[in-house]
Order: C-alpha cells, then sequence, then structure tokens
C-alpha cells in the first residue's frame, strides 16, 4: 500500500513536470542506479583480493552500502514510473591492494562532484529525489574518507595477492 501510494505520488509528480524535465529526472535517476552498483560490484571485487584483512572488511562493508544507495535508487526510478536498466560490467583491477584502493578513491570523488553538480538543479526539479542523493552523497564522503584512511596505511609496493 506505501508503495503505491508513493508511485501514485511520484507518477503526479512526474505528470506535473515538463517532458524533457521528467525525462531528464529518470535519466540521471537511472545513470546513478548504474553507478552505485558498478561501484558496489568492483568493491566487493576489491575486497575479495585485498591483502589486508581488516581493509577487505572495510571495503564490504562500503559495498553494501553502495549497493543500499542503488536499491534505493532503484525504489525511487520506480515510484516515479520508471524502469532502471540491466547492467554488464567488468570491474577494473588494479596491480595491488593499494592501486585497487586508489581506483575506488578515484571512483568516490567522481561520485562527489558528479551528486554535488546534480544537487544544485534537482533542488528546483525534485526536492525529493535532492534529499534522497543528499542522503547518498553524505555516505559517499564518509566512504572517500575511509578509502582514504586505507590508501595512506596501505603499502604501494606490495605485491598482487595471488
Amino acid at each position: 500500500m506505501f508503495w503505491t501510494a508513493l508511485k501514485r505520488r511520484g507518477s503526479r509528480l512526474l505528470q506535473s513536470l515538463p517532458h524533457d524535465r521528467r525525462k531528464e529526472l529518470l535519466s540521471l535517476l537511472c545513470r546513478e542506479y548504474i553507478e552505485e552498483t558498478k561501484t558496489s560490484m568492483q568493491y566487493r571485487r576489491h575486497a575479495q583480493r585485498m591483502r589486508y584483512p581488516q581493509f577487505r572488511e572495510r571495503l564490504l562493508r562500503i559495498a553494501e552500502e553502495e549497493q543500499k544507495h542503488a536499491q534505493w535508487l532503484e525504489k525511487r526510478v520506480t515510484a516515479l514510473g520508471g524502469e532502471v536498466p540491466r547492467i554488464s560490467f567488468a570491474p577494473e583491477d588494479g596491480w595491488n591492494s593499494w592501486e585497487q584502493l586508489r581506483l575506488d578513491l578515484d571512483e568516490e570523488k567522481r561520485c562527489i562532484w558528479d551528486l554535488e553538480d546534480q544537487l544544485i538543479i534537482l533542488d528546483q526539479i525534485d526536492p525529493e529525489t535532492a534529499k534522497l542523493l543528499r542522503r547518498i552523497l553524505e555516505e559517499e564522503i564518509n566512504h572517500r574518507e575511509t578509502i582514504t584512511d586505507m590508501l595512506i596505511r596501505s603499502d604501494p609496493q606490495a605485491e598482487r595477492p595471488v
């Protein structure tokens, strides 16, 4: 019942927006959904290959949070009457744990920049979606700090795990 009401409310919001804006909003949410899903997959893969067990656990927690973000975005897309796309993805691997963390840090930075840019526009178009992305942004900032800490504490010369 809740999801039906939310979907109805989302559909009314979309109907009140000009066609281009509706398309733009759903496109933006689907892009974010794809990025969060890919990031979660990449972090899981990197965690499996992580040289340091304590970093493996932290990276797996971040991967779970990224997947949670994707689920939130999927619910929002559905509530607005859209459908999330299927994803095929080959994670980018680093030569060793340090390089993988560097790749993950770059991904977090990119995500933060994208979200900050999108929030400027979304506040005007759909405050509810802006609120969701702001929540995701806060967690992405925490992820960036955690990954930065792991990167600083890891050895860039360590060999690739077997």
